[in-house]
């Protein structure tokens, strides 16, 4: 998608084993304001040929370098992430600032617990049958792609990469980010109380909360109503 000229970059950064398609009906919702651009990890669609990585640090060092590619001109750039996608846009942020770039202007996350929180149980090493079951109970749409083995074979190993990366995460402290942080959350998800205050050790800037509707994938049925508030809390701040 071109960039419009007042267009704040906004990159979407999906949960574990999801792919940039996972936000394709976001695309065309941020309109003059929002550049809206789905980030695509390695081992999956348009980059199903590269290896994909099993360390969140590492997938972040890669994003942030391509952001900062992207940035060379200036224009600014808000971070939203939804679950296993918020960890890897929090830690792109650090590792921009660490390269010296420019970071985020807000950072988005939605449906994840504080970097500093326990993160799941091992679900990496669960055989196919288990893993395939425990993601339909997560997000039962995965249950027509998981019934095909060819599919299945596609996906699963990019899945186990990202629960890997995530199991294996830990916060290595570092100095808060200087930008303004808004978790989002589900009504019915399990992420909450110090899950979401958290967050607030890791900013400087403003703190919010927001909660919507739904489950742990409320972003997808929520989808318009989350952009507007991007573009409310965002666009303003920057002066467009």
């Amino acid at each position: 998608m071109p960039r419009t000229p007042s267009g704040v970059r906004l990159f979407l950064f999906p949960h574990a084993g999801g792919a940039a398609s996972a936000y394709t009906r976001w695309l065309g919702l941020g309109g003059a304001a929002l550049d809206v651009r789905s980030v695509q990890y390695p081992g999956r669609e348009t980059r199903s040929r590269e290896r994909p990585l099993s360390d969140l640090v590492e997938l972040a060092d890669g994003l942030a370098r391509a952001v900062a590619a992207d940035g060379a001109d200036g224009s600014p750039c808000a971070f939203f992430g939804h679950s296993m996608g918020a960890l890897v846009a929090f830690e792109t942020a650090r590792r921009l600032r660490e390269l010296g770039e420019r970071g985020p202007e807000h950072l988005f996350v939605a449906a994840c617990a504080a970097p500093q929180s326990p993160r799941e149980p091992a679900l990496s090493t669960l055989s196919d049958e288990r893993l395939s079951a425990w993601l339909v109970r997560q997000n039962p749409a995965v249950a027509e792609v998981l019934a095909h083995p060819e599919l299945a074979a596609l996906v699963l190993p990019s899945v186990r990469a990202d629960l890997t990366a995530v199991e294996h995460y830990r916060l290595v402290p570092g100095p808060a980010l200087d930008c303004p942080v808004t978790v989002l959350t589900g009504a019915q998800d399990t992420v909450h109380g110090t899950d979401v205050t958290g967050w607030k050790d890791h900013t400087t800037g403003d703190f919010r909360h927001h909660e919507f509707p739904g489950d742990h994938f409320f972003v997808q049925p929520s989808a318009s109503a989350l952009i507007a508030l991007v573009r409310d809390l965002l666009v303003p701040h920057l002066g467009n």
